[in-house]
This record gives structure tokens, C-alpha cells and sequence, in this order.
């Protein structure tokens, strides 16, 4: 067995995530980037978190309580029409998705910051900071999906 090599490495693109290959093989990412990929964009996008509808990912039926995963984030830009309020709630339905990383004490805080760049894009820079030190920062520009789908 060999060392463990991180999570498979997502990098976000305007249809959602793709693993990388190079030279034959699937990259790995040793940061959290892919673990923040999956908390924004992972789960079931009709989950809103906020009830038990049916509609849980099918993995959090076999995982642990504070495993389970539901994206509010990807709920909200899927759901709602892109306003300057509707961008609030994804920054703090981001925020919610991410609170694992300060549960898990990886870090002391997460921010997220929205920006409406035209009527169906937005980018959201996410930062997370462990004693001072930005650990991780990394943007990602969505298609507001309700836009897309004439809501």
C-alpha cells in the first residue's frame, strides 16, 4: 500500500467538474479543493437541506451523521433567480456546506464572497484561514442554473 496521494482532482468547469489525467493517470489533489468541489456541487441539487424530501444523495443513507452531504449552495443557484438577495443566501448557504472544515478543526474560519459578473454568471471566492494563514483560496465561476432554465 502506498502513501495516500489525496482525493481525485476535480477542476471546475463551465458543465460542472472533470478529473484531470496526465501522462495516463488520474491526478490527485492534496489540498481541500476537491472536498470544497463536492460540498458546493456534490449531493443532489434538489436537496435543500432544510427538509427530509426524498430527495437526500443516495450516499448519506450509508455514512455517518456529520458525513452526510447536502449542498444548499448548489440547491439556491439552481432554484432561485440570480438577484443581489438570492446571491446572499448562496454566500451563506456556501457557508453552511463548508462549516465541516471548522467542525473537523481544519480551519478557524471560511468566508465566502459573491459576484455578479453578467445575468446567468457568478463567481464565488471561497478563503479559509487556520491560525492567521490562508490554507485555502480558490474561485468558482457558476452559470446560475435557474437562469439558464428560464426561472
Amino acid at each position: 500500500m502506498t502513501d495516500f496521494e489525496g482525493d481525485v482532482l476535480f477542476t471546475d468547469t463551465n458543465d460542472g467538474g472533470v478529473i484531470t489525467v496526465e501522462d495516463g493517470l488520474i491526478l490527485c489533489d492534496k489540498t481541500f479543493k476537491t472536498a470544497v468541489y463536492l460540498s458546493l456541487f456534490g449531493g443532489n441539487f434538489e436537496d435543500d437541506g432544510v427538509t427530509d424530501k426524498g430527495k437526500a444523495f443516495w450516499g448519506n443513507l450509508i455514512g455517518a451523521e456529520n458525513t452526510k452531504m447536502v449542498s444548499k449552495f448548489q440547491n439556491i443557484i439552481c432554484s432561485f433567480p440570480m438577484t443581489t438577495k438570492n446571491l446572499k443566501l448562496a454566500e451563506d448557504a456556501a457557508c453552511s456546506d463548508l462549516q465541516w472544515l471548522i467542525d473537523d478543526g481544519i480551519a478557524d474560519e471560511v468566508t465566502v464572497k459573491g459576484k455578479i459578473k453578467d445575468v446567468k454568471n457568478a463567481d464565488f471566492e471561497i478563503n479559509a484561514l487556520k491560525s492567521g494563514e490562508n490554507i485555502l483560496s480558490t474561485t468558482y465561476g457558476v452559470e446560475w442554473e435557474a437562469m439558464s432554465n428560464g426561472l
